[in-house]
């Protein structure tokens, strides 16, 4: 199996990818890979691109880009709009979601939330390493927390919101589904 690498850097035939220290200890240590190894990456941006690496070490790695192997698709714009849960739990979500195509996660804080705050760069870095063992070719925007009063007064009439609400006597999901128009922006709270 290839080893699949998200990156910042543009990517294109013949470019070089300089990796941090962290992403280079990822690529060494983690994935064991060597000067001469093959490894795919991915920017959000420009599709899946085949590199070799040129050189690795604990600080720094280099990878040649060689040529594009897929490119770029987008992904269906549904968000994941969702109150936060304890740590372990939330990290499980940002990686479901990641794997089911959301394409922004939004934790929100509603009067019973019982967590007071967010890693979002955790989250970000539970979506990356997701995307990249998924295949997916981008990683979902991870969006700052809000309160749910000031993110419903601010919502765009041009995303449709799902709420799923444990009350009453609601249709059952895959009717609901059923009777929305299959194309447009939606957000699933």
């Amino acid at each position: 199996m290839i080893p699949r690498l998200y990156i910042e850097s543009p990517l294109a035939a013949g470019a070089v990818v300089d990796l941090n220290p962290a992403r280079s200890h990822y690529l060494r240590d983690v994935l064991r890979r060597e000067a001469g190894a093959t490894v795919l990456l991915f920017n959000g941006r420009a599709g899946e691109w085949q590199g070799s690496i040129e050189r690795v070490s604990k600080a720094a790695a280099r990878i040649a880009v060689e040529r594009q192997t897929r490119p770029q698709q987008a992904t269906p714009d549904l968000w994941l709009v969702f109150a936060p849960i304890k740590r372990d739990r939330i990290d499980v979500l940002a990686e479901k979601a990641t794997e089911l195509g959301c394409r922004c996660l939004w934790p929100i804080f509603t009067q019973h939330t019982a967590m007071t705050r967010v890693n979002t760069e955790r989250l970000r870095a539970h979506a990356i390493e997701a995307a990249e063992q998924t295949e997916r070719l981008d990683v979902p925007e991870i969006r700052n927390p809000a309160k749910l009063g000031e993110l419903l007064a601010n919502w765009s009439p041009d995303r449709r919101l799902l709420v799923c609400a444990e009350f009453g006597q609601a249709l059952p999901i895959a009717d609901a589904l059923g009777r929305l128009p299959p194309a447009g922006a939606y957000a699933v709270m």
